[in-house]
């Protein structure tokens, strides 16, 4: 059957309609744009067509091209051959004899979108599944099926350029008012609407039919249509690009010069530039590591962490315990999926500050139209504030968030047991102590696991699922269920000091300390780190989340590994200090409401000698990478993480580690293996033996191998299914 088929409903109508039965979203790959030209064949063909309606699966319109399909490509040549194919396509559907229509429902991404803009109107539903963009930038490419040349005839430069340089989504109604679609209904009137459209605009002369930009308002115009507005709106749009991506992303920037050099010329120059600048990039580094990371991400949202296949069980009511900043953002974020949530804590200052919380959370989301005041109203309504330990009997999983003190946990959970239902999951949100060691003294333990959230809950998109050593498969498939219905990414790794994303961080923090110690101003060496592409800089990093916050992992990690992450002296200073970061007014920095300032105390406080002068900022940065890497490395071989993949996965959306750069096992791929060996040995001999390679990263150097690529002996890149502040506080 093919994947894109012609129906005639009625004389002179045709339906083009994409519905692949061997998948659940519609994507175009090499099949189906050949039935497009198929279908095209025959629709070119008949002498009696009056309108063509495009639509495509119920609740999904098209997703996009084949994500496997741009990673696989490595020949310019073959870019450019696909991507004018797929602009030929949609010319041909632009040429029918009759107007054209597109029916969306559902998601309505990239290609897909690419095609709606083809036809001469779009209508959409109104449904919460309908979402429309032209997401290729956070691929590493532009929209080049003819988005980025048709955008601005039909939004403006304006909205175009905030949808091709953000990848941001819009639903129906949004859309409708930047007139991207005509209008926006009811899913049952989706199809009747579209016809109704179809004779509207059959009475345009041929040349008139296709929907265009109008402005709304004088700003518009002047900003939209005339050049010394369009000159404004470039030079400010790539301005935003450079202070968002610090130039890292070239597909932004590439997506600029496509709309500003096919401006106001004839389309198929357009459509030359699209070609032209998707090409180098779809080969490119940064492309290849946005899409693995975006193929693991999908992979962990979709792949069961066992073998068997086992149901999860069903999260109706939940209890978080203790409500400090992380107990308010979970309530939130679990209300918010609608799950009932039981909030305890025992002072009740501290729930008055979570509701604040939760409140601030829900209204933003209010005024950004993101929740109705029904939905905000019944958020609200799912939690449920106590001082007591009562109505545990009726949840289904208990999480705690008290203080990471090892003792007063075991407590929690004690407690947590005596009243919680046998089945009934229970899970720590630690982020350092051991699982196995917390769940001593349970006569369950086999229901217990780690759920590791990072700070803040609603914004980071990491979960780290940790399998203690007598967590059962149920409990593990439920917990990682359970983050994917609160629309995180969940990472499962094994039980281990610090997991993954603290235990990697800790040694690039300690050398961070080294290299103050050393004579290096802490603001330089922030710096070095945003200049690799990090959102903070270590320094900054511990101020957001919080001196004594940082101080107290330091402390669990450094006794679990003291030959790389010993203790030092100049947390405990500041702690003593009273400077806990921005909570407390000053850290290692001045804080000002948002802003940071350089404190030119500090030195003084912390003992520090004559400030030295890096002879680049990359030299700084190398020494702090090389201790990602490594400890990387050895998360890996240890087996707290099944996979390289999985790792950088972690790292990057736990840590802020640069996407472009595919996460630190990529990028250490990208130096060389070899090269690393041979760095750290040299910083061994120099330094000392914190910088000795991990065994791991000794055998892939010496057999000529990397940890991502599919000869590594290490796991190859995923099999596709299709930044940041850590250490946070847990009380």
């Amino acid at each position: 059957m093919p994947v894109f088929r012609v129906e005639r409903p009625e004389r002179g109508i045709a339906h083009l309609v994409f519905d692949d039965p061997e998948r659940k979203v519609n994507v175009f790959d090499e099949r189906a744009m050949s039935d497009l030209e198929t279908a095209l064949d025959e629709l070119e063909h008949d002498k009696d067509l009056v309108g063509v309606i495009v639509r495509g699966k119920p609740g999904s319109f098209i997703a996009g091209a084949d994500v496997n399909g741009i990673a696989a490509v490595t020949d310019p040549a073959q870019v450019k051959q696909l991507v004018s194919r797929g602009q030929s396509a949609f010319a041909r559907l632009s040429g029918l004899r009759g107007p054209t229509v597109a029916a969306i429902d559902g998601v309505c991404l990239g290609g897909g979108l690419e095609i709606a803009l083809a036809c001469d109107s779009r209508v959409a539903s109104e449904e919460p599944h309908t979402q429309l963009g032209v997401p290729e930038v956070m691929l590493g490419i532009v929209p080049a099926w003819g988005g980025t040349t048709r955008l601005p005839r039909l939004v403006g430069l304006s909205a175009a350029l905030d949808l091709v340089l953000t990848g941001r989504t819009l639903d129906a109604r949004r859309a409708v008012k930047i007139g991207l679609v005509a209008r926006a209904v009811p899913q049952a009137w989706l199809l009747e609407q579209a016809r109704r459209r179809l004779d509207e605009i059959s009475g345009r002369p041929r040349a008139a039919r296709a929907d265009v930009y109008r402005p709304k308002s004088l700003a518009a115009r002047l900003i939209d249509t005339t050049p010394p507005g369009q000159r404004i709106a470039f030079q400010q749009a790539r301005k935003s690009v450079l202070e968002r991506t610090g130039g890292n992303y070239p597909a932004p920037l590439a997506a600029l010069e496509v709309m500003r050099g096919g401006l106001g010329k004839p389309f198929p120059q357009g459509l030359a530039l699209e070609v032209e600048k998707v090409s180098g990039l779809a080969t490119g580094p940064v492309c290849k590591n946005l899409i693995r990371v975006f193929l693991t991400s999908e992979q962990a949202k979709k792949k069961s962490p066992v073998a068997a296949a086992i149901p999860p069980r069903t999260i109706q009511r939940a209890a978080v315990i203790g409500a400090g900043v992380m107990g308010g953002g979970i309530a939130e974020l679990a209300s918010r999926s609608g799950v009932r949530v039981r909030l305890r804590d025992i002072q009740p200052q501290s729930l008055t500050r979570a509701l604040e919380t939760v409140r601030d959370l829900i209204d933003e989301r209010s005024r950004k139209r993101r929740a109705t005041p029904s939905e905000a109203a019944m958020q609200w309504s799912r939690i449920e504030p106590t001082l007591e330990l009562t109505g545990l009997q009726a949840v289904d999983l208990a999480i705690e968030a008290v203080v990471e003190d090892l003792e007063v946990k075991r407590r929690v959970f004690g407690e947590l047991e005596a009243r919680m239902r046998p089945d009934a999951v229970i899970a720590t949100n630690t982020s350092s102590l051991s699982v196995a060691a917390l769940a001593e003294g349970l006569a369950r333990p086999e229901r217990f696991c780690g759920f590791h959230f990072f700070n803040p809950v609603h914004r980071m998109p990491l979960v780290e699922v940790v399998r203690g050593p007598r967590t059962s498969d149920e409990t593990l498939v439920t917990a990682v269920t359970f983050a994917r219905r609160l629309g995180k990414t969940p990472v499962v790794v094994q039980d281990a000091p610090g997991f993954v994303v603290n235990r990697v961080l800790m040694p690039y923090l300690r050398e961070a300390l080294h290299l103050t110690e050393e004579g290096f101003a802490f603001p330089d060496v922030d710096a070095a780190m945003r200049r690799f592409g990090m959102p903070m800089g270590p320094f900054e990093v511990v101020d957001e989340v919080g001196v004594d916050v940082v101080r107290k992992v330091a402390g669990v990690l450094g006794a679990a590994f003291p030959d790389r992450m010993a203790p030092t002296d100049t947390l405990d200073r500041l702690f003593e200090a009273g400077r806990l970061g921005r909570k407390s007014g000053a850290g290692f920095y001045r804080h000002e409401g948002r802003r940071r300032r350089p404190d030119s105390q500090v030195p003084a406080l912390l003992g520090l000698g004559r400030r030295r002068t890096p002879t680049s900022p990359e030299a700084l940065a190398e020494r702090m990478v090389l201790a990602m890497i490594n400890e990387s490395a050895r998360c890996l071989g240890d087996g707290v993480v099944e996979s390289a993949e999985m790792l950088d996965l972690a790292m990057i959306m736990g840590a802020g580690f640069p996407p472009f750069r595919g996460g630190p096992l990529r990028h250490a791929d990208t130096i060389g293996v070899e090269r690393v060996a041979a760095r750290l040995t040299a910083l061994q001999a120099q330094r000392g033996e914190r910088y000795r390679p991990a065994a791991l990263i000794t055998e892939l150097a010496s057999r000529g191998r990397g940890f991502t690529t599919a000869d590594s002996g290490r796991p190859a890149p995923v099999r596709p299914l299709p930044g940041a502040t850590v250490l946070e506080a847990t009380g």
